[in-house]
């Protein structure tokens, strides 16, 4: 009796906890997350963006499958209205991630790893003619772990402002796309080097060092001790005002066209 007792009780309690969890908020799991996360459709607000006059609300502002979009990166995606020529926007990209000329600037690269997520600080350069991003590290770092297990990886990139007005002046990327952890032996480490090496600062010659030493040398060099992280984009958006200023989104979208 006691024993069933004890079962009984066991079973309340696993519901009871069920049910305070669907009346606390929405049921787990729901595609898309909760439905307050939503803008609710009403009259359109003057700062709205241009968009094709057959689209709705709902068109924008509910779940299609893409629930790491938000509403304005949805309209991009169903609107050809308001979205710049995509020569205009790669230019922007990367005029905007150039850095001093070498496509080299700082980023912050957020990971995961069983759902705890890292975000670390750290350099990378942009290949301007495949869009992919390179970057050199030392062995056995935690972000290193985090995407050996898990290749989904976000970064993001925002312009500096000395007056502080990063809303007018706003001007930001953000990455999402595939890592790549690359070890000395891999194939594409080789490839990767030659473009990430020439951006890094050279010691000016002297009289011990006349040159500096060759690329092939620096691979060599690395080959044992650095990897390099090859992140693949499979989406690229920027915020830049000087698009709106145009006619078009101030936020522009670029993903990888697909191969024929």
């Amino acid at each position: 009796m006691k024993k069933t007792l004890l079962i009984f009780a066991a079973v309340a309690a696993a519901a009871l906890l069920q049910a305070h969890a669907f009346a606390a908020g929405e049921p787990a799991g729901e595609k898309g997350g909760p439905k307050w996360l939503y803008v609710t459709p009403a009259k359109k607000p003057p700062h709205h963006g241009v968009y094709d006059e057959k689209m709705k609300c709902l068109d924008c502002h509910s779940y299609d499958g893409a629930d790491a979009y938000t509403s304005a990166t949805m309209a991009m995606k169903k609107s050809a209205k308001g979205a710049a020529p995509r020569k205009e926007v790669e230019q922007a990209i990367l005029d905007t991630l150039k850095g001093k000329g070498d496509y080299r600037e700082i980023y912050v690269l957020a990971t995961s790893f069983e759902n705890k997520p890292l975000a670390t600080v750290i350099e990378f350069v942009i290949d301007p003619k495949t869009f992919t991003f390179y970057a050199m590290s030392e062995k056995q770092t935690e972000k290193l772990f985090q995407m050996a297990s898990n290749p989904n990886v976000s970064m993001a990139y925002m312009k500096q402002r000395e007056n502080y007005d990063y809303f007018a002046g706003a001007l930001g990327v953000q990455i999402v796309g595939k890592a790549a952890v690359l070890q000395g032996t891999d194939p594409g480490f080789e490839e990767a080097a030659r473009i990430y090496i020439p951006t890094l600062p050279m010691p000016a010659p002297n009289p011990t060092l006349p040159q500096p030493p060759s690329v092939d040398t620096l691979i060599e060099m690395i080959k044992p001790g650095k990897i390099i992280t090859k992140i693949v984009p499979e989406r690229i958006v920027i915020l830049n005002r000087q698009f709106k200023e145009k006619g078009y989104h101030a936020v522009q979208l670029w993903e990888p066209e697909k191969k024929k």
